[in-house]
């Protein structure tokens, strides 16, 4: 009858069922390690807040361009269109 101590069911009959159950567990232990390393470090995609900041940052420099007479009207409209 199998008992259940470090010498019985799961460690005799030559230790496969210990090795499985060991292995599972270092699956799983992978598994979780990898998603937190994922979720943890994974670069920011673009927030709004980050558009939002960019887009003023973008309309600014076409403002200031436009009152130096780098560009013309017609390109910054257009510019202006496309950065709205």
């Amino acid at each position: 009858m199998p008992c259940w101590g470090w010498s019985g069911f799961f460690y005799g009959y030559g230790g496969i069922i210990g090795s499985l159950i060991g292995f599972g567990f270092m699956i799983l232990l992978v598994v979780i390690v990898y998603f937190l390393f994922k979720n943890l470090f994974k670069p920011n995609n673009l927030k709004k807040s980050n558009v939002k900041t960019s887009n003023e940052d973008l309309l600014r420099i076409l403002n200031e361009k436009f009152v130096n007479g780098e560009i013309t009207e017609e390109e910054y409209m257009r510019k202006k269109k496309l950065i709205e």
